[in-house]
């Protein structure tokens, strides 16, 4: 019996579709890794190994539950929510709960069959990961930037600002010099930064996001 599995994805908790031929099985697990073995479980008691799970891209929400999966020897597809929302759009009314969304994310994985995802190399996560943490750099040193030029404020507050600051244009300096560290990483930014337009922070966030380019089926 042929079976698919679509997956919300919440920050919290995945909502599971178990689609076989004549029915349609739901769970609910934590978003964790207790929560993926109890999906594992769940589905290896139901499905053969190797049946198609269709996720939604949602950042780092889903990143570690597909790799999971992945690991496990189930097929997983990591698609763009604006395809499953045209899907829904179409035949079908889009009832926004989590559970509808499942069950729709596993009709979607049953008719277009998605391309298969792979895991990005630990190279392309670890810049995922750093430049998603220079974000969260920035975004602070503005707020200290703003607090040290906001007017009359103690000299000691004043020196911890600039601290901190500079401390933080380090960390910052340090995530911009990671693609140098790994030579294929920096070979394809160097051929990006030949595109009129891309410099090298936008090239490291698309290598970074879009670590498989070379997936898609033309520039458009």
């Amino acid at each position: 019996m042929s079976a698919w599995i679509g997956i919300d994805v919440s920050k919290a908790t995945l909502d599971v579709a178990l689609r076989r031929d004549r029915d349609t099985q739901h769970t609910q697990v934590s978003n964790e890794k207790a929560g993926f073995r109890t999906l594992h479980n769940f589905l290896k008691k139901r499905c053969p190994r190797g049946t198609h799970v269709c996720l939604e891209a949602t950042g780092l929400y889903g990143d570690a539950v597909a790799e999971f999966l992945f690991q496990q020897g189930y097929g997983v597809s990591v698609v763009n929510p604006a395809r499953i929302k045209a899907y829904g759009d179409s035949p079908l009314k889009r009832n926004k709960t989590d559970r509808a969304d499942a069950a729709l994310i596993a009709d979607f994985c049953r008719t277009p069959q998605p391309d298969l995802w792979q895991p990005p190399p630990p190279e392309v996560k670890e810049l995922r990961a750093m430049l998603r943490h220079l974000d969260d750099l920035q975004a602070m040193r503005q707020q200290e930037s703003n607090r040290a030029q906001s007017g009359e404020m103690s000299p000691t507050v004043l020196a911890q600002l600039q601290q901190h600051i500079t401390f933080l244009d380090t960390q910052i300096k340090q995530i911009k010099d990671q693609l140098d560290q790994h030579p294929d990483l920096k070979r394809q930014r160097d051929l990006l930064t030949t595109i009129p337009g891309i410099a090298d922070q936008t090239a490291g966030r698309l290598l970074g996001e879009l670590s498989e380019m070379h997936a898609f089926h033309s520039a458009r």
